[in-house]
């Protein structure tokens, strides 16, 4: 008995995730997809070859950073999302405890609710407002996450760039000096 109730409220809790995931998904898509895009173009054409051009790489230097740029305040306006959304919750919260408390005044011989009852109430009635708040603001920190990273690629990406041109400029200079030798009969 006690295992399929625990099987039922799994279910349960697997189709809530599977709405909210959806939603937020939806969010996070909408909000990231030029940096997802950039990010993937990354990992095809740099991480994946054993040796990238060096314009490769300044291109996605390039395009990742003009990506961020603009990323900043789009995961900005989200943030105005995720404080809108705490705000109605606690509104909700509040309106329908404080309406549940009055709610049998001027009644008479009618008892006063408790302050669990008007808890239990106003979380109730606040359910959604909270879940709306969840969902941005959990898609606000998975932008926070996916601009940290690609922040540390640009980082990333500046390191190779220097570490490739100094080598390019090794392999000149050693070419030079060969050519030279080689050249020179005294």
């Amino acid at each position: 008995m006690k295992e399929d109730k625990l099987k039922e409220s799994l279910s349960k809790t697997d189709v809530d995730v599977s709405q909210v995931l959806q939603i937020m998904d939806s969010v996070v898509l909408e909000y990231s997809k030029d940096l997802d895009a950039v990010m993937q173009h990354i990992t095809d054409e740099i991480l994946m070859d054993n040796n990238p051009a060096i314009v490769t790489i300044e291109k996605y230097f390039l395009e990742l950073s003009g990506c961020l740029y603009t990323m900043c305040e789009k995961v900005e306006r989200l943030g105005v999302f995720d404080s809108i959304s705490k705000s109605r919750a606690q509104d909700t919260y509040n309106t329908k405890y404080l309406e549940h408390q009055g709610s049998n005044m001027g009644k008479p011989g009618a008892k006063k609710p408790t302050v669990a009852e008007s808890t239990a109430t106003a979380e109730m009635e606040s359910l959604y407002d909270k879940t709306v708040n969840d969902i941005y603001s959990k898609a606000y920190k998975i932008l926070k996450n996916k601009i940290s990273a690609a922040e540390t690629m640009i980082s990333t990406l500046s390191k190779i760039l220097s570490h490739r041109i100094q080598e390019s400029q090794m392999m000149v200079t050693q070419t030079g000096r060969q050519v030279l030798n080689e050249g020179d009969v005294f």
